[in-house]
């Protein structure tokens, strides 16, 4: 029973490891490639881009509004 514990154990102490170790490269490498320059890029694209939605959806709703006015005048003649 002793050396089946003493050989689960190490199993699971060498697969602990194994993904530790995993994890930290993984993570040392995703870290490297990390561009500020790239990143500051991105982060200019994206304030482009959420302008240019608030844009189009001021414009969405001011359509809606003339529709609206403009059902309003049909039904009631």
């Amino acid at each position: 029973m002793l050396i089946a514990l003493i050989i689960v154990g190490g199993l699971t102490a060498m697969t602990a490891i194994a993904v530790i170790g995993d994890y930290l490269t993984k993570s040392r490498i995703a870290k490297a490639k990390t561009d500020p320059g790239i990143l500051k890029e991105y982060e200019r694209r994206i304030a482009e881009l959420e302008k240019r939605l608030a844009d189009q959806e001021a414009k969405l709703e001011q359509l809606e509004s003339d529709v609206s006015f403009t059902n309003k005048l049909l039904s009631d003649k």
